[in-house]
């Protein structure tokens, strides 16, 4: 599992890379100083919004790569993974808008492996004081975060379009800014779609029940994993969620049980490490007692804050924390909503215009390489969007309470296009929204056009 996190958080620092001037300096989508006067907590830290230099992000993306590089070989794991704890969240802190459910399960899970010894196998250690089989109140806490993830989505699904209807999966797949080809294949199925529904509901509300219960064998354990795998499969290749899909398989790679371990080891790895006889050093003075009770009380009131802050979101239930608290534990970001299509999915899509007007008073796409502007919807909506990350921000882009940040992307396009293109001057740009709304039986709205934002070359 840490080296499966490892790969994530590489390749997602590879795509972030791509847009680093555009999510991350002043010069792009969000400036600092515009993310700390109105979208700022005052117990969030963020060392990317120290400075809106590309130099400074560049530098940082660096530190952050080597560290996780060192995260998956295994070398110092504790420590590289608090760090590479601190860099994600800082990370996520300096730029919200792009970031979907999977951001969270994988800064919880890099949070819950500083407590957890996965540095003691498969990386460069010849020596360990853990045997195979290890136990302790951070392991529970890990596996009530992967239960939780799926439990949770599954009583916030509470619209009749996931019980009664079974029509969920239709309004997602509706969404063509998320489709993928074989969603679109699936896409032509009703009934198959209704079926499904449920299937991704109960394996949702039931699978995390299989992994959870004691004194089971290992098989319903392993049955309970195996579900949310394939939920997983499926949703990569119906919908375009970026690295959702990635961040939920392997996080699912420590819950695996020994039994399925020993065989895969056996069949093709070598272990060479010697396992000491003491199974784990005992120190017993007073500093390390203090250390071991504190950490052990660290555990377990995350476990039970995290478990009551997914309690409160179910309406159901009577108690819902104080505010003071939930503030108090954004810093450590521990705040967390798994409510993926909950209640019901959403039936908002569409797709973006970019009309630039140019000095030689012509209309352009400012988007497609200053084609001939158009209001038809595009062949792929999907294909519209550079990444995931991109996609996020255009779904965030429309909402009313983010309007304060329109001007900041309006002003970012307009002076990429005439850095890029100086023989075409854009004086003037507008981004318009062309809304569709989904409705039952393959049907939409009209589209609505709206014009979003607009700004000048100044």
């Amino acid at each position: 599992m840490r080296i499966g996190i490892g790969i994530v958080l590489l390749v997602d620092l590879i795509i972030r890379s791509f847009s680093i001037s555009a999510f991350f300096t002043d010069e792009g989508i969000l400036p600092v100083q515009i993310l700390k006067t109105y979208n700022w907590n005052p117990y969030y830290f963020s060392l990317h919004a120290v400075s809106g230099e590309l130099w400074w992000q560049v530098l940082l993306f660096i530190l952050n790569t080597v560290c996780v590089i060192l995260l998956i070989i295994g070398y110092r794991a504790r420590l590289f993974t608090f760090i590479c704890w601190v860099f994600l969240t800082s990370l996520q802190n300096r730029n919200p808008f792009i970031l979907q459910g999977g951001d969270d399960l994988l800064r919880l899970i890099l949070l819950w492996g500083i407590f957890l010894p996965w540095g003691e196998r498969y990386s460069n250690r010849r020596t360990s004081s853990y045997l195979n089989t290890y136990f302790s109140l951070a392991n529970i806490g890990y596996i009530l975060l992967i239960c939780s993830v799926y439990f949770f989505s599954a009583l916030l699904k509470t619209h009749a379009e996931w019980h009664s209807e079974g029509t969920a999966l239709y309004y997602a797949l509706s969404l063509e800014q998320m489709r993928l080809p074989l969603g679109t294949l699936l896409y032509q199925f009703p009934l198959l779609m209704k079926y499904l529904t449920w299937v991704v509901y109960y394996i949702e509300l039931l699978a995390p029940l299989l992994i959870i219960m004691p004194f089971v064998s290992y098989k319903v354990r392993l049955t309970g994993i195996i579900a949310i795998a394939a939920l997983h499969i499926g949703i990569a290749g119906t919908l375009y969620v970026g690295l959702f899909y990635s961040i939920g398989l392997v996080t699912l790679i420590g819950m695996l049980p020994a039994v399925i371990m020993d065989k895969f080891e056996t069949k093709y790895i070598s272990r060479n490490i010697i396992i000491e006889e003491n199974v784990l050093p005992v120190n017993t003075s007073f500093v390390m007692e203090t250390i071991t009770t504190l950490k052990t009380g660290l555990i377990v009131l995350i476990s039970c804050y995290c478990l009551l802050l997914n309690l409160g979101n179910v309406k159901k239930f009577p108690y819902t924390l104080d505010p003071g608290i939930i503030k108090f534990g954004t810093m450590l970001r521990l705040e967390q909503s798994w409510g993926m299509f909950s209640p019901s999915v959403l039936k908002d899509d569409g797709f973006f215009v970019y009309s630039g007007y140019t000095t030689a008073g012509k209309y352009i796409d400012v988007k497609h390489n200053g084609g001939l502007l158009s209001f038809a919807k595009p062949a792929s909506i999907v294909a519209e969007y550079e990444s995931d990350r991109w996609r996020k921000f255009s779904e965030n882009y429309i909402f009313n309470n983010n309007n304060y940040m329109r001007p900041y992307y309006c002003k970012y396009l307009i002076n990429k296009w005439n850095k890029e293109h100086p023989e075409t001057h854009v004086t003037d740009l507008t981004i318009f929204f062309m809304k569709e709304v989904s409705l039952p039986d393959y049907k939409t709205k009209p589209l609505e056009k709206a014009a979003l934002c607009n700004c000048q070359d100044k």
